[in-house]
């Protein structure tokens, strides 16, 4: 199977009530961790890549990792662009394969961000590319965007659902509380904005800053709608810890593969309990 867009596995996971992981890789290794949990586990997925990664790697690059990884692959899986606020970028990634993007431009005045989106649905829309845009502003840091707590705002269902109208995105993104990074203390989850946007409308949402999220709270939700749920900042733990975990307990050892394989099983380790966690396992 080769790589296709998000919409068809999110309006799948949406209608039956599970969530399909959106894992940030980093780079060659990570992305082949979360092709093979997939695989293992027979679960779509969406390999997460973030504006500074893919400037870091190349389009080219990361896009030909892509579909080398998926070519041959039983499962659905797509590459999508977490979090740009660029067109151009955009662009670029669609013209180099990329199935599946996401505009950013939540802090723009509510009429600019509709503007913006409807221009990255001109562009996407005849390649076949599945899109995703964010109303309010998600709190943390992610990328090279950081949302200092007291600006990061809620959603306004009314709004929403005004734009999802004006702008039919595959996927959409609420802030509805929830942070990028590491949580500093509970966060305070607005369950009812969530609710009242899932009834009004059927399009899969996306739950950002799922890192540190309680049980309680990612299956609720699941139940609210939310078919995408993004896992980068546990990634980053993983991908470090499995590297340096490895050479500390074997410090006389310089073998560098060691260390890669090491690495690599820590993140495929995390991306397993997350699909299963979220109940796409054998939903491919």
């Amino acid at each position: 199977m080769t790589l296709v867009n998000m919409s068809a596995m999110l309006q799948k996971a949406r209608k039956n009530g599970y969530a399909v992981g959106a894992f940030n890789i980093l780079d060659y290794n990570s992305m082949k961790a979360v092709v093979d949990a997939a695989v293992e586990l027979k679960s779509p997925v969406i390999i997460q890549t973030s504006v500074k990664t893919v400037k870091f790697w190349g389009f080219s690059t990361m896009a030909s990792w892509g579909r080398e990884l998926c070519e041959n692959v039983p499962v659905p899986v797509a590459i999508h662009l977490d979090h740009c606020k660029d067109v151009d970028v955009i662009k670029n990634c669609i013209e180099a394969g990329w199935t599946s993007v996401m505009i950013d431009a939540s802090s723009m005045p509510f009429e600019e961000n509709l503007a913006a989106t409807r221009i990255v649905l001109e562009l996407a829309r005849p390649q076949g590319v599945s899109v995703e845009a964010e109303l309010g502003e998600i709190g943390g840091a992610e990328d090279e965007i950081r949302v200092e707590d007291e600006d990061a705002h809620l959603v306004d269902p009314v709004k929403a659902i005004y734009f999802l109208k004006e702008a039919p995105v595959d996927c959409f993104a609420p802030a509805i509380g929830t942070a990028h990074g590491i949580y500093k203390g509970k966060p305070k989850i607005a369950f009812d904005r969530l609710k009242t946007i899932s009834q009004k409308n059927r399009v899969p949402l996306a739950l950002h800053g799922g890192t540190g999220l309680s049980e309680e709270v990612f299956k609720k939700c699941i139940s609210l709608g939310c078919a995408k749920v993004n896992i980068s900042t546990q990634l980053k733990y993983a991908f470090i810890d499995g590297f340096v975990n490895y050479h500390y307990e074997n410090p006389d050892e310089y073998n560098p593969l060691n260390e890669l394989k090491a690495q690599y099983t820590r993140v495929k380790e995390a991306v397993k309990s997350n699909i299963k966690f979220f109940g796409s396992e054998n939903r491919a």
